[in-house]
Order: C-alpha cells, then sequence, then structure tokens
C-alpha cells in the first residue's frame, strides 16, 4: 500500500468515527427528551414493599410512565432504589459499550402503626440512620402509609404534637423528606412521579446550564410560553403576565395595557401616583373587545390594590 493510500484510507475512517460520534451524539440528545428518557429509568423495588393494596398500584402506575421495575430484595426492607441504564456509548476507539449509573435517591416505605410505635419509643431516628449508614450520599423519602387510618381506629394512640416533632426531628438532623399517604395511589404516584423527575433531571440540567450560559431566562418550548426577539413579543409576555393574576380576565388584562402600553410604564405610574393603590380603580373595561358602552365596568380599587401590590411590595410573603 502506497503512502498516498494509507493516508486516504486513515483520512476515511477518521470520517466515518466522526460521523459515528455524531449519530450516537445525537441520540444521546434524543434519549435524554422527556418521554423517552423514562425508558431508561430503572426502579429496583425490595418485594416487602409491594405487599398490601398499593403494590399494584405502584406497577400500574410505573407502566403507565413506560418506567421499567425490578423486585430485588435490598440492603433494609421495603427500599426502592433507582439507577438509570445508559444508552450505548462509542468510545474514543470506536468501540460500543453500556453501563448503568446508581442514582442517590432511596424511598422507605413505613405504616402509620409503626411510625407511631418509633415515635412512643423514641426510635425514628436510629431508623433513619441507619437507612442513611446503609446507603450513604443518598437523599431520602419517607412514606408513611395509612397514618390517619390508624389513628381513627386506635384512640390516644400517640399525639400530634409528638407526632409532628418526631418527623420534624428526622427533616432537621437527617436531611429526611417526608409524605404522609392515606390512599393506595397515592403511594404509586409518589415512586412512579419521582421516577420520571429523576427520568428527566438530565435534560432540565442541561436546559438550565444552556440558559445560564447564554443568560437566556425566556423560552418558549413549552405550552403557553412566548417567544421574546428584541422587542417582539413583550406586548404578548405583559398581557400573559396580567391574566395570570387571580380575577385578572383578558378584558382586565387589554384595559390596561391600553393605558400602560408597557410594564415600565405601569411600574413607573405606580412609583410617582400619588394614591398608587388606586391607580387603576377607574380605568374602563371593554366587555368583548367590544366599545365601551352606556353602563360602564371599571377594574376597581380591591383589583387596582392587589395588581399594586404585586408589583410594588418587597415583602415575599406579601399576601394578595
Amino acid at each position: 500500500m502506497s503512502a498516498k493510500q494509507g493516508k486516504s484510507l486513515g483520512k476515511s475512517c477518521e470520517n466515518v468515527t466522526e460521523r459515528m460520534q455524531q449519530l450516537h451524539f445525537n441520540e444521546q440528545q434524543r434519549n435524554m427528551k422527556p418521554g423517552m428518557c423514562n425508558k431508561f429509568m430503572h426502579a429496583v423495588i425490595d418485594p416487602d414493599f409491594l405487599q398490601g393494596e398499593h403494590g399494584s398500584e405502584v406497577l400500574s402506575k410505573l407502566n403507565e410512565l413506560s418506567l421499567k421495575y425490578e423486585i430485588k430484595r435490598q440492603q433494609f426492607p421495603r427500599v426502592v432504589t433507582f439507577y438509570r441504564a445508559n444508552a450505548q456509548t462509542l468510545t474514543v476507539q470506536g468501540a460500543v459499550t453500556a453501563k448503568t449509573s446508581p442514582l442517590k435517591f432511596i424511598v422507605h416505605l413505613m405504616t402509620g402503626q409503626e411510625l407511631v410505635l418509633h415515635v412512643k419509643e423514641g426510635t425514628l431516628r436510629s431508623i433513619v440512620d441507619r437507612l442513611t449508614t446503609l446507603y450513604p450520599g443518598t437523599v431520602l423519602s419517607l412514606l408513611v402509609f395509612g397514618l390517619v387510618s390508624y389513628c381513627r381506629s386506635n384512640r390516644n394512640c400517640v399525639g400530634r404534637k409528638e407526632t409532628e416533632t418526631a418527623l420534624t426531628e428526622v427533616q432537621l438532623f437527617n436531611k429526611c423528606s417526608y409524605q404522609l399517604l392515606d390512599t393506595a395511589e397515592e403511594v404509586g404516584n409518589f415512586v412512579a412521579q419521582l421516577g420520571k423527575s429523576l427520568a428527566e433531571l438530565p435534560y432540565k440540567q442541561q436546559q438550565y446550564d444552556k440558559y445560564c450560559q447564554e443568560q437566556l431566562y425566556l423560552g418558549n418550548e413549552k405550552k403557553g410560553c412566548v417567544r421574546v426577539e428584541g422587542s417582539a413579543g413583550l406586548h404578548q409576555l405583559y398581557q400573559n403576565q396580567l391574566v395570570k393574576i387571580p380575577s385578572v380576565s383578558l378584558e382586565v388584562a387589554e384595559a390596561i395595557i391600553s393605558v400602560y402600553p408597557s410594564l415600565s410604564q405601569l411600574m413607573d405610574g405606580f412609583r410617582f401616583a400619588v394614591d398608587g393603590p388606586n391607580l387603576l380603580a377607574d380605568i374602563p373595561i371593554r366587555r368583548a373587545g367590544g366599545p365601551v358602552t352606556t353602563s360602564i365596568r371599571r377594574i376597581g380599587p380591591e383589583m387596582s390594590k392587589k395588581i399594586y401590590l404585586l408589583y410594588s411590595s418587597l415583602e415575599s410573603s406579601q399576601e394578595l
């Protein structure tokens, strides 16, 4: 083989490798999107977790979202762990490999009767400590199933204050979240929705990084979003923002925009008005986009005050 032929063959191999890498990258991006990513998420469920009426609901909800599951004995009873089965990857040498990635999230199911017993004996934190020792570095979610129904049938079994104190302690000291669930459907929904959220996590993280890098915080990838390019779309965004306020209809939003065409003008109006809370009170509302009739309908002082508080209050907990 001549040097020229060898060079040509080497370049051809490089082109094939680059093409395969690009195809693989495109496949990765497609598999990462919501809906597609679910099929790579696996829930590993302890058999004891499925004992009871909620067992069939858990499996049914996982199937509805196309999430895979395995029934396998865990290190601790009634525990669910998760892992992601990564799609086949192409190495630098051109070899195709596949691997799994365990996720640092676990779920433990506890019955209402067990919780009452742990609260009485003061052993709830020790149970959570044991779980965090067996599964180090994980985020633990504690599901308490049937506490209300158990307490109804066993009056004076434990005080509400003692129960809330014990659960608050594991939240603060063990960084453990908890959910009080009363129906089998709620248990199934929690496990399935957690699996779905974990499946979509890489995609959402990628989108977040992309927007942070580009300093772009407005997108139109979902229903109801408004594309803003330069000044185009700002009017629609402003209108949509007003309509999101409770009790503000499209007609009310259009009435406000007719007087204050932009958000900055509305903010300036509130800022420099002598009576800011009543700034919008006397603005007439056109019915269904028609002319102002003899029976004039106005925004009114209550609605005006609500919008004023929304745009002027510095209190994060301000009630409208």
